[in-house]
């Protein structure tokens, strides 16, 4: 997926966002003007650091963010950015409808890599202003302080949730909300010692002082149903909670829908790559038909790393619906049978797994961009059946536009092989050379370590009679990072994400040239079962000029 269009003109190479190019970067108003500082001393007007940065922790948009003064001259639309350091930057756009000072927030983005304070350089109109951000190490450099309420009795608000059975194995729901006192940030860990079988704890980090509420998770099988009193202990504090359990109930009997052969009905929820760790929207409805009310297991067996399972209990005899959870992580791709059972009952039931891609052109897969946090300035893309023979190659045909009622235009041409994706393109047009070259290069080699570059194939083409050559260079940066994208609709952590650094090399006298400082550069954030999450575009002295993120896909 391109990004830059129109390069070549009179020896000058201007780069644009491209890729995106149907979205437009214009607020719709005249742009604003002003100054972010107070003298010719270069200092910013009051501006406020909020939130707390914790290393190896993603920023969250709604609270790490950077509060400025603006001294506005003419009222109108503004993009105010950082630099980007420390692996996280600060961001915002909008429109000034008065002059005078305004108050404006830059959001934050990205995860802190180090712990330190570190300068940012805040640009607005033709005007920068530094502000220092301190990340601190993670969990705040070290163990929080803190009391457990209602110590030493009973754990002050203590909530128990979830249903307690002896013999039955606590599940995601088995948990207990307590209350604490914090007195200084930092990492925690509350565990219960093994009472009646149970176990019940928590680790994390407090980011603020005060009291706060505390899940502990549950883990274990009750032994005996009786009402077990667990004692919870933190540095010197400590506290209790009682959790009811039960006596088991005799096991139930019947039989699974569609038993011995397909289970009918049945309803596979959630998304299989392999890989991908299952959790709790992996499910598998089952239906059954209960001739005997009691305590019931169905499980399935282990098949291409995944299994299935639910306990419980039916109180009444006749139709009814279990809901299975999954566990493990597939080892392969395609369709997956399992076998579930119930007592002398079986029957099977098939999980499609994909193939682990961070590139879907599966038919009718789509994806909505926001540009620059502007819920008005959008690209719709989506994948059509038909598909481009080409250089000996089948390539799934992208369309997009950033208004439907309008139609739609093509928005390139890619494919796959093992872990490495390409895209065909004229380079002619894209450059701006006088004919066209169509090419095909590698925009992402998965498979590829970081720091390792890789290039593109030489763009050889005329532009006013003289011959030029250029090619791309790739480096992947990180791979298999959190990344966390914030839009109008929300905040959404990507985790498994390669990010790649794409530069522009023209052959000057025999040799390969970077023209980075003249052309700027672009870094594209690819998401394993998702896509392209984000694309960045740099000026040649690595400012930020421009930037669109996914606000909401569906992959098929």
């Amino acid at each position: 997926m391109k990004k830059l269009t129109g390069y070549l003109l009179a020896l000058v190479w201007v780069f644009a966002l491209g890729c995106m190019k149907e979205v437009s970067f214009e607020t719709g108003t005249t742009p604003s003007d002003g100054s972010l500082q107070s003298d010719a001393t270069g200092d910013c007007l009051p501006k406020t650091v909020n939130g707390t940065y914790t290393q190896g922790t993603a920023l969250v948009a709604t609270t790490n963010t950077i509060s400025v003064q603006v001294n506005v001259n003419t009222a109108g639309s503004y993009l105010a950015y950082t630099d980007t350091v420390n692996g996280f930057f600060f961001r915002a756009s909008g429109t000034f409808t008065s002059t005078g000072i305004n108050t404006i927030t830059l959001r934050g983005n990205g995860t802190p890599f180090a712990a330190g304070t570190h300068n940012f350089v805040v640009t607005y109109d033709s005007t920068i202003c530094d502000v220092q951000v301190t990340t601190v190490a993670t969990g705040g450099g070290g163990p929080a302080t803190f009391t457990l309420q209602g110590a030493p009795g009973s754990c002050m608000n203590a909530v128990v949730n979830g249903t307690y059975t002896s013999g039955t194995a606590l599940g995601v729901g088995n948990t207990v909300n307590i209350s604490v006192n914090v007195t200084a940030i930092g990492t925690y860990t509350i565990s219960t010692t093994p009472t009646n079988g149970m176990t019940f704890s928590a680790t994390g980090t407090f980011s603020a002082t005060g009291v706060q509420t505390v899940t502990l998770a549950g883990t274990g099988t009750p032994v005996t149903g009786t009402n077990t009193t667990i004692p919870v202990t933190a540095g010197a504090s400590s506290c209790s909670f009682v959790v009811n359990v039960g006596a088991p109930a005799p096991p139930a009997s019947g039989t699974l829908g569609g038993a011995p052969g397909a289970c009918t009905p049945i309803t596979v929820n959630g998304s299989y790559m392999v890989g991908n760790p299952l959790n709790a929207t992996n499910t598998a409805v089952v239906s059954v038909n209960v001739t005997t009310a009691g305590s019931y297991t169905i499980a399935s067996n282990n098949v291409s790393g995944m299994t299935y399972s639910a306990s419980g209990n039916f109180a009444a005899t006749g139709p009814a619906t279990v809901t299975l959870t999954g566990a493990g992580a597939p080892t392969v791709s395609g369709p997956v049978v399992l076998t579930a059972s119930w007592g002398s009952s079986s029957c099977t039931f098939t999980v499609n797994v994909k193939d682990i891609d961070y590139y879907p052109r599966t038919v009718n897969s789509n994806w909505s961009y926001e540009t620059d946090n502007d819920a008005t300035d959008s690209l719709l893309r989506k994948v059509i059946s038909p598909t481009l023979s080409a250089n000996g190659n089948t390539y799934a045909i992208f369309m997009g536009t950033d208004d439907a009622s309008l139609g739609f235009d093509s928005s390139g041409y890619f494919r796959k092989n093992n872990t490495d994706y390409f895209e065909w393109f004229d380079a002619g047009a894209f450059i701006g050379y006088d004919n066209e070259v169509w090419s095909e290069y590698t925009i992402l080699q998965a498979g590829t370590a970081a720091a390792t570059p890789w290039y593109s194939p030489d763009f050889v083409g005329t532009f006013m009679s003289n011959t030029y050559h250029f090619r791309f260079k790739y480096t992947i940066l990180q791979k298999d990072v959190t990344i966390s994208i914030a839009t109008s609709t929300g905040t959404v952590n990507y985790p498994n994400t390669i990010v790649v650094e794409e530069k522009y090399e023209q052959m000057v006298g025999g040799n390969w040239t970077d023209v980075t400082s003249t052309v700027g550069y672009g870094k594209s954030y690819y998401a394993r079962g998702v896509g392209l999450i984000k694309y960045e575009n740099f000026n040649g002295a690595g400012q930020l000029q421009g930037q669109v993120e996914l606000r909401r896909y569906v992959i098929y």
